[in-house]
């Protein structure tokens, strides 16, 4: 993964290592060690970069989108954003619109009404529905999804619904 995409991928994944008054000086003071405050700026700049500071055909990690193609997913759709399922596989989504949403519960509600679906697995439709809608990359069809991970759908279904409103963050009694 390159620098510029880790901010993107894991901004959280930082460390800090303060001063040990338990470390022996001797040892502190090799030189392949010690690093100064500054050697870490370079790094910190580059890591702080955002997805429209970065070149059009720059990959947002390996394999994976180009900045110019998350520019244009977010001209179109708002916000976008990505889960990491592992360190090598990340996930690109949008939020789903109310429009979208209503269609997916009426076509629901028609597929139990009509008996094809069970409740249970109107629930798994539904899922995959709205992974299939608001994945951008990789490309995902649900038809095809037996060699994906069991709980993807399930859980970029979540987060969808989450990030679109559905969820509130916080509730508080006044």
């Amino acid at each position: 993964m390159s620098m510029t995409g880790e901010k993107i991928m894991a901004n959280q994944r930082k460390v800090s290592v303060e001063p040990n008054d338990q470390i022996p000086a001797e040892m502190l003071e090799d030189d392949a060690m010690v690093m100064e405050q500054d050697d870490f700026s370079d790094l910190e700049e580059e890591e702080n970069k955002e997805v429209e500071d970065l070149p059009d055909d720059e990959e947002i990690w390996p394999g994976g989108p180009t900045a110019g193609l998350i520019k244009i997913w977010k001209k179109e759709h708002g916000e976008v954003y990505v889960t990491s399922l592992s360190f090598e596989k990340h996930i690109v989504w949008r939020t789903l619109t109310r429009i979208e949403y209503k269609h997916l519960v009426k076509k629901m509600e028609q597929l139990v009404a009509a008996g094809q679906l069970s409740s249970a697995e109107a629930n798994m439709w539904n899922e995959e529905s709205i992974a299939e809608i608001c994945i951008l990359f990789p490309s995902f069809d649900k038809a095809a999804i037996t060699k994906e991970m069991a709980g993807m759908p399930s859980l970029i279904s979540q987060e969808v619904l989450e990030a679109s409103g559905f969820v509130a963050l916080e509730v508080r009694q006044l």
